[in-house]
């Protein structure tokens, strides 16, 4: 997205309401195609055993006079997902009409961008965009897939403690929206509306079908299709409503409370966001001052020292991999790196170091890390490796590997570590194998 568009969104639309951006992405954004793969990887892994993912099946019930359709989560999902003879997104949603004889049905899928490389690029460079005008949420941001016929949003009229930008993929989305106020009267709110509701989930449930007319005479609904996207703050209720046919949307969620990570660590005032210019850019960079200022209130006793290192390789790798949730996938059957092999980075996605002590060196690349250990002259060497690759010129394994150990003794580091290394930063997407143009 252009900067003119961002620096007009935090002028105009910034928290003030539900807007529709259209046609922003004509060629899609992503494609129903690379939703398809995703959806494959993840009915791939869930029926090889991976239960925990976090998708859900929803099936809708016809409407009654008494309120609009039950939904009911499947609890046993294999054969709800995504499957290679159903072909592409409308193969599956055919095969989903017969087995469910025309029942309506929703797909979500969260933390989307760990399950396609494509995704995850695509909302990183989004997110860019927005960290250069409104700086950097660290409550992180994740996107969610949402697919199906379903009349409403399968966990109906609620609201989000994030900051939304929903992106139609494909058919049309209407969503209704009613602010804070509008909805916080009512009985299962009132108990809950204090001034800090504004940044926190919760939702409504109509009481009958006359509640339900009430509450739509109140709403405003927007519509959107294939190529458009909508945002909506947090402070606004909001439910999808009705349309015809299979959509696609895929929606990015900021928060502006502490990054999921420190869930489990000491409470203490972490801060609240970044400037764009603090995510990892360049040669210098280090963690943030707020940051390193937040590490080191943990104190320096053993058992507090050991908390701080494992919230500051949280801290490394989060940033690493732009504010956002999920890394990306990892990549998967690499054959191991040669002496030979030529190996490449992105300039725009740094591999970053972060010192523990004197003897430990945190490397990170786009929500990975690992702990090295290493004498101050490997560290050295490590810093060399890490910046060679940063500079986004082609580097040969080989050549890497001789500049790292001349001249160093020979247990300062593993004689394997560089390639074991590299190999891992192939996995985490990186590093990768780079292979010349052919001149023509």
């Amino acid at each position: 997205m252009p900067r003119a568009f961002w620096k007009r969104f935090a002028r105009e639309h910034w928290d003030q309401g539900p807007t529709v951006f259209p046609g922003m992405f004509p060629r899609h954004f992503p494609s129903p195609s690379e939703i398809f793969e995703a959806l494959l990887n993840v009915g791939m892994r869930y029926r090889q055993g991976e239960s925990m993912l976090p998708v859900r099946f929803y099936v809708e019930s016809e409407a009654t006079a008494e309120g609009p359709p039950e939904v009911l989560a499947a609890v046993a999902l294999s054969r709800y997902l995504p499957l290679p003879e159903d072909g592409d997104v409308d193969g599956y949603a055919r095969r989903m009409e017969r087995l469910l004889q025309g029942r309506r049905f929703g797909l979500v899928l969260s933390s989307t961008e760990s399950h396609h490389w494509s995704h995850w690029l695509q909302m990183r460079s989004f997110l860019s965009g927005f960290h250069g005008a409104l700086g950097v949420p660290l409550g992180g941001a994740d996107s969610a897939l949402f697919l199906g016929n379903y009349r409403h949003t399968p966990f109906g009229v609620h609201k989000d403690d994030l900051h939304v930008f929903y992106f139609v993929i494909q058919g049309r989305r209407r969503m209704s929206f009613w602010p804070l106020e509008a909805l916080s009267s009512r009985p299962e709110v009132a108990p809950h509306a204090d001034p800090g509701l504004k940044d926190r989930p919760h939702g409504v449930v109509p009481r009958d079908a006359e509640d339900e007319r009430q509450m739509m005479a109140q709403a405003r609904v927007l519509e959107a299709g294939a190529g458009d996207f909508m945002y909506w703050p947090s402070s606004y209720w909001h439910r999808s409503e009705p349309s015809k046919g299979l959509t696609i949307a895929a929606s990015l969620g900021l928060g502006f409370r502490a990054p999921m990570f420190l869930d489990r660590a000491p409470e203490q005032p972490w801060p609240g966001s970044l400037r764009h210019g603090e995510l990892p850019q360049d040669r210098d960079w280090k963690l943030p001052a707020s940051v390193r200022a937040a590490l080191a209130r943990q104190g320096r006793g053993p058992g507090l020292r050991a908390t701080r290192d494992t919230l500051t390789e949280g801290w490394a790798r989060f940033l690493s991999n732009g504010a956002l949730d999920g890394p990306p996938p990892e990549a998967r059957g690499l054959v191991p790196l040669t002496l030979e092999d030529t190996v490449v980075a992105s300039p725009a996605r740094p591999i970053v170091t972060v010192p523990l002590d004197e003897a430990r060196l945190v490397v990170a690349a786009n929500g990975y890390s690992r702990t090295l250990r290493s004498t101050p002259g490997a560290r050295r060497r490590l810093h060399a490796l890490v910046e060679a690759l940063n500079s986004g010129r082609p580097q040969v394994v080989g050549a890497l590997e001789e500049s790292f150990f001349q001249r160093l003794p020979p247990r300062a580091f593993p004689r394997a570590g560089v390639r074991t290394l590299l190999d891992e930063m192939a996995r985490w997407r990186a590093v990768w194998r780079h292979v010349p143009a052919r001149r023509r």
